[in-house]
């Protein structure tokens, strides 16, 4: 099982992208055991963890994560968890 934890600024209305991202998340992955929880937060925070390892901060980056790239993120960890 693979957990994917969203965590997101409530104050700044940033539910509906953190939906988004766990809803493509779950159509492209759902089926391999991945598991995603949306955390509202504050402060303009968007951060996205796998496995309770932080892989995209919106305040490091600058910009909100494409789906596409926190997808591939996840797929390269049930890829190495399969592996070992």
């Amino acid at each position: 099982m693979v957990s994917v934890r969203v965590v997101y600024c409530r104050p700044c209305g940033y539910l509906d992208r953190a939906i988004k991202l766990a809803r493509d998340v779950l159509s492209e992955l759902g089926y391999a055991g991945v598991m995603v929880t949306l955390v509202p937060g504050s402060n303009g925070v968007f951060d996205v963890y796998v496995d309770d390892k932080l892989v995209f901060s919106r305040h490091e980056e600058k910009r909100f994560p494409e789906s596409s790239e926190i997808i591939g993120i996840i797929k390269a960890t049930v890829t190495l968890a399969k592996s070992t």
